[in-house]
Order: C-alpha cells, then sequence, then structure tokens
C-alpha cells in the first residue's frame, strides 16, 4: 500500500490531511527551488554586465554622428583617403546647392581662378564668401558644365527669389565599390532646403579623382564627374 494516498479510511482519519500537507510541501519546495534558480541568475546576469564607454564623433562636414572605439576586438579604421574624400564630397555638395539672394556672392563662389594661385591652401580668398568654392574643387570639364548648364538655371532662380542650402545633416556619403589613394566613386544622398520649393530630396553620384599638385588646397582630390537627380 502507498502512503499515504492509500490510508485514506476510517480507520486512519489522517490519510488525507497528510497527503494533502505533503502535496503542498512538494510545491512549496519546487516555488523555493525556481526562486533560488531566478535570483541565481540575476546575480549572473548582473555579474557578466560590463560598461563599454564609447566616444561620439561629430564630422564638422557632414554633421553625421559616428561611434568611435565601441568595439571589443577590433578598431574601425577610415583610412586617410576615404576621409579626404569624404570630406572634398561634403563641401563641394555645400556649394554646389548654395543659392543665395546677393549677386556678388553667388558670383563670387562660382567664378574661376587660377588654380595654383587662388586655390593653394595660403591664399587669400574671401572665405566668407567662398570665392572660387566650385572651380577650386572641380575637374575643369565639371566646372565648364557647371557654368554652361548650372547657373543658367540658378541665376532664374535668385531672380525669382528663390534661396537654396543644403541640409547638411541630411548628408550621407557612401562608396560605390572600392576607394583607395586614387579616388573612388560616391553615391550622396541629402535634402536642398527651398525658400520656394520646401525640401528638396535628391540621389547624386560622384567621382573624385587625384591630382597632386592641382588640387593642394583639398589634399589633391577633386571631383571629377557629378549627376544629381531630384527624386522627391
Amino acid at each position: 500500500m502507498k502512503y499515504p494516498d492509500d490510508f485514506d479510511t476510517p480507520s486512519f482519519p489522517a490519510g488525507r490531511p497528510v497527503a494533502v500537507s505533503r502535496m503542498l510541501s512538494v510545491a512549496v519546495m519546487i516555488v523555493f527551488v525556481l526562486i533560488a534558480f531566478t535570483c541565481a541568475m540575476l546575480f549572473w546576469t548582473q555579474r557578466s554586465v560590463q560598461v563599454h564607454p564609447f566616444l561620439v564623433s561629430i564630422n564638422p562636414i557632414t554633421s553625421q554622428w559616428e561611434i568611435v572605439g565601441h568595439q571589443h576586438k577590433e578598431t574601425a579604421e577610415i583610412s586617410a583617403a576615404r576621409a579626404l574624400q569624404e570630406s572634398v564630397i561634403g563641401k563641394f555638395m555645400r556649394n554646389w546647392f548654395w543659392i543665395v539672394n546677393d549677386e556678388d556672392i553667388n558670383s563670387a563662389r562660382w567664378k574661376s581662378c587660377d588654380r595654383i594661385t587662388e586655390c593653394a591652401p595660403n591664399s587669400v580668398t574671401d572665405v566668407l564668401a567662398d570665392e572660387c568654392a566650385i572651380y577650386c574643387i572641380s575637374s575643369e570639364e565639371m566646372y565648364l558644365h557647371f557654368v554652361e548648364q548650372i547657373v543658367p538655371n540658378y541665376q532664374i532662380r535668385v531672380m525669382n527669389g528663390e534661396n537654396w542650402e543644403l541640409d547638411m545633416s541630411s548628408l550621407q556619403i557612401t562608396p560605390v565599390g572600392a576607394v583607395n589613394a586614387a579616388g573612388g566613386t560616391w553615391q550622396i544622398r541629402a535634402n536642398i532646403i527651398s525658400n520656394i520649393s520646401g525640401i528638396i530630396t535628391i540621389l547624386a553620384y560622384a567621382q573624385v579623382g587625384y591630382e597632386k599638385d592641382e588640387y593642394a588646397k583639398t589634399m589633391g582630390y577633386y571631383v571629377k564627374d557629378f549627376n544629381a537627380y531630384k527624386i522627391q
């Protein structure tokens, strides 16, 4: 016979209470074991948590945030060539899509200059007006395209009182294929803020080249080819 289950008889009235007590005792022990296991897991989890401090770098050209040095085993590294090319593209985009209601400032930014003297790192051009900003960072062919195809359209917009400014916080620069010391191809997404048209979203592609002597101001890098499309 199984005690106390089989002792629920008139001759043993305490059989049922003993069986209930045993069942409750087993349940209490199971709950106690689960609580102990949970506490152990919480303690192990707490001991396993580690503090991983990291730095946030803000790109002065694109205003994008980037986490630096957060990897546990490998540190993210960006080559100097890539960093310089992204900087060139950021400056190029900012000046290419920039219009104000001031003819002198626009003309100063759009004009051509002497590439050796006025585009040199120590040149004394008007920094506030960004004189020759597009010429000094573009190939001759690219600048000629800008003057012949883009400037006439911009002049019409200026006559209509329109201003353009690139939203640098929206600038996304992504390499297309390999990027090396000789240059690379890049995809760019950005928003242009217009006082008339509102926000204009564009998708662009830029090819960056390298000529050490002619583009000393940008460490030899310049925009060799550029195409932009309105997507919204």
